[in-house]
This record gives structure tokens, C-alpha cells and sequence, in this order.
């Protein structure tokens, strides 16, 4: 039997699921015009191949921010993963280590950063609490632990308003013994509370976070200026994301906003929301993207099939890039580039 497609592991998933944690998982904020904007935006652009190259040896790999990569998909930061399968964070851990590939491990896991030890590189999402103090453990603990960078959401001083999921009241049961994790260290969890998070952040705390020790990518940018501000005050990276259209319904998709901020910055630029398919992927790093990360699309995997399903993603979205890169005349990420990709007029 051929390894499961991506539709055919989301539909696995969504007949497995609680209908709360189902909905949890596929909400966006307002009418998610944002969410159906992200994935509808990619094909806004068409290919334009290349002929007579020789693609005898196509190669996904490269690098990214100072470490190799087998595959330019990388997995965003996702909380909660227990809720959809009871190894969460931990599978997914191990299958982007098993990739070669990065995973980003969201604030509100499920799984307390310190428990994540096997190989495979790994980032921190973070928030910034309203006690600095409490940021400043995070961040050290996550040095300490082997992480390579902080990832700073800036697109939630508030939660955006998600009425699919609100009409639960609550996400749904977690699994005996888990809890949604701050990553102290020091042996207590605690709740999750998005007001606790520091509303009051202007570009000049980047700074403040550049000075405890760890690398800083920004995620939530959407503007060109934006991302200068970002380079300005420490940033070696920036992530052109909209936070899977969870937050501001109606706002800008990444497809739309990323050629405006990959030209702006001399910092590797990524890029999320919508990637659905490896010619996604091919667009995003014509577009000026240095590597894409992807959300529901993985959590679909763990849901329906654990570390297997997220591997099956992984798997399926790289072989899909390959097989876009040898008919597009491309043998190595390097040759993506911009004039692969002309946007669709009509």
C-alpha cells in the first residue's frame, strides 16, 4: 500500500478527533477568510519552467541559520499537540530529527522543553510574559537544553477571535498527566493564560531579548518595514506568517506579503500559512523565501498516526518539491529563483 497523502491523513484525523479538538485545530479567527486566503494565495503564481537542464540529481538540501537542513520544510510552533495524540511534541520531535529538519516547539506545549533530549535541532517559540524575570528562565533554560534560537510570535498581544473554536468552551481533554507547560524547569507547570502575555512590546524590547543569550527570529511580520525594524533591533531572521489566519481575520496572505519583505532585509527570510503541497513550497522559495514552516498540515499526521503521520508529511511535501525542482529545471534549492514564478493576471 502506497504511504498516505496529506488529504487522506486530515481526514483520518478529523474522523479521530473529539469535535472540539477537531475544531481547536482547524479554526481561524472571523469568517477565516485569512485561513482559506493563505492556501488559495500560492497558486496566484505560476511556474515557469525550465528546459534542457540536467536534473539527473535533484538535492533538497542545504543550510539554514548555521545548521544543515535535508529538507527546507521546517515545523512551526503548534501548542497543545497532546490534545491530538498522546506522544505530541515528543513525536514530532522525533520525526523532524529523523527529516533532518528543524522543529519548533511552541510555548503552550504540551511537553516541557527539557524532555525533548534526542538529536535534531530544535527552536523555542516564546511569548514574553509580563514577569521578565519568567522570560528571562525560559530563555536561559532553553539555552541550556540545546535550543538554537528563540522565535518571538509578535501577531498575539491578544487572542484572536475564533468562533469554530470558542463554541466548545474548551479545547478538550489532554491525556493523564499533561498539562500545558511554561518550561520553568524547576519541576511545577502552569496554566497556559494568553493575558499574561505582555501587551505593551515595541521594537526596542528586541533588544532586551538579544542580550539573554540565544539567536532571535521574529515570526508574525507582514510589512517591509516591519522587517527592518525587526533587522534593526537584533533579528538575524524573520518569519512572513499571519499565524495560520488564527489572529486578524482579513489580513494579508503570506503569498501576497512575502516578495514585499524578502526584498527589504538581508537576513533569511521564512515563510508559513497554507503550504499545502510541494509546489507551495517551490513558489515560497521562488518568492525569496530561504525555507518554509507548516502547522495543520503536520498535526494532521499526528493525529491520525503519530511520529509515522507527521514523517508521511514530511516525506510527502519534500518528494512533491523534488518532483517540482526536476520538471522546473532546478538541481538544488539554489537555483529556485524569482523568474521561475510569474503571478497569475486574470
Amino acid at each position: 500500500m502506497s504511504d498516505p497523502s496529506i488529504a487522506e491523513l486530515r481526514d483520518r484525523a478529523e474522523r479521530l478527533l473529539p469535535p472540539a479538538t477537531r475544531d481547536f485545530l482547524a479554526a481561524g479567527a472571523g469568517r477565516e477568510t485569512t485561513v482559506t486566503g493563505n492556501e488559495a494565495a500560492w497558486d496566484r503564481w505560476w511556474l515557469r519552467p525550465r528546459m534542457m537542464v540536467d536534473v539527473g540529481t535533484v538535492d533538497t538540501a542545504g543550510t539554514l541559520l548555521g545548521g544543515p537542513l535535508s529538507t527546507p520544510v521546517l515545523l512551526g510552533p503548534a501548542g497543545r499537540q497532546r490534545a491530538l495524540h498522546p506522544d505530541g511534541e515528543t513525536a514530532v520531535a522525533a520525526a523532524a530529527a529523523a527529516a533532518g529538519t528543524v522543529y519548533c516547539l511552541a510555548t503552550s506545549a504540551t511537553t516541557d522543553l527539557h524532555d525533548l533530549t534526542g538529536p535534531g535541532r530544535r527552536w523555542l517559540q516564546l511569548y514574553v510574559s509580563e514577569d521578565r524575570a519568567h522570560t528571562r528562565r525560559v530563555v536561559r533554560n532553553a539555552a541550556a537544553a540545546g535550543y538554537e534560537r528563540i522565535v518571538l510570535t509578535l501577531d498575539r498581544p491578544v487572542e484572536g477571535h475564533r468562533p469554530r473554536s470558542r463554541r466548545h468552551g474548551t479545547l478538550g481533554p489532554l491525556p493523564p498527566g499533561a498539562a500545558v507547560t511554561t518550561h520553568l524547569g524547576d519541576g511545577s507547570t502552569r496554566a497556559h493564560v494568553a493575558s499574561r502575555w505582555d501587551r505593551t512590546l515595541t521594537w526596542t524590547d528586541l533588544d532586551w531579548l538579544t542580550d539573554l543569550g540565544l539567536p532571535l527570529t521574529v515570526k508574525g511580520v507582514l510589512r517591509a518595514d516591519d522587517a527592518l525594524r525587526a533587522v534593526e533591533h537584533g533579528a538575524d531572521s524573520v518569519i512572513v506568517s499571519n499565524h495560520g489566519g488564527r489572529q486578524l481575520d482579513g489580513a494579508v496572505p503570506t503569498a501576497v506579503a512575502l516578495p514585499e519583505v524578502a526584498a527589504a532585509v538581508d537576513v533569511p527570510v521564512l515563510v508559513d500559512g497554507g503550504i499545502r503541497t510541494g509546489g507551495a513550497v517551490f513558489r515560497a522559495l521562488a518568492l525569496g523565501a530561504a525555507a518554509v514552516l507548516i502547522g495543520r498540515p503536520y498535526l494532521w499526521g499526528l493525529a491520525a498516526a503519530g511520529a509515522a503521520g507527521v514523517t508521511a508529511v514530511l516525506d510527502a511535501l519534500t518528494g512533491e518539491l523534488r518532483e517540482t525542482m526536476t520538471l522546473a529545471g532546478c538541481s538544488s534549492l539554489a537555483d529556485i529563483t524569482g523568474d521561475l514564478v510569474t503571478p497569475v493576471t486574470r
